[in-house]
């Protein structure tokens, strides 16, 4: 795991890796939510279209979003989304997408992004990062606990039939 903490680094995305990106965040982001019970198969990829043409309405050229794609040397490794935002207790960063490529998976290389995200997130000036992760992606949520993130707030829903 050291290799890969001492290995990766962010460079900001090109417009080529942007649209691939881009696509295939949209459609992964409508298929975690129809996973986590948020939507409907049938209306998620129009509802992941929409909030991304809401969050976007410059593409990646929308201020104060910052795209990066993660590499390990040569090789790509994974993508980050990060967001500058104000609330009244501060400026943040929100990480709206981190990934992996599927072929790094397991070695490290998720805590090496997380850990490049802080960095950057430093050096825009923030007080904090902020993140949401779905509760059944325990992965995840096991990662950031061990970051350092912790939980403010927890939705819980009861389905019935």
């Amino acid at each position: 795991m050291s290799g890969a903490q001492d290995g990766v680094r962010l460079h900001p995305m090109t417009e080529a890796e942007h649209e691939p990106y881009h696509r295939r965040a949209i459609e992964n982001y409508a298929a975690i939510n129809v996973e986590a019970g948020n939507w409907g198969a049938e209306r998620a990829q129009g509802l992941a279209e929409a909030e991304y043409a809401e969050l976007l309405p410059d593409g990646p050229a929308t201020p104060g979003h910052h795209f990066f794609t993660a590499r390990d040397e040569d090789t790509v490794v994974g993508t980050l989304w990060i967001a500058e935002r104000d609330e009244r207790t501060g400026r943040f960063a929100y990480i709206y997408d981190v990934r992996v490529d599927e072929g790094a998976r397991g070695k490290g290389y998720g805590e090496a992004i997380m850990r490049a995200a802080e960095a950057e997130a430093g050096a825009l000036g923030v007080d904090a990062i902020k993140l949401n992760v779905h509760g059944h992606n325990v992965v995840a949520r096991s990662l950031y606990a061990k970051l350092g993130y912790g939980e403010v707030n927890i939705l819980m829903t009861k389905r019935l039939t």
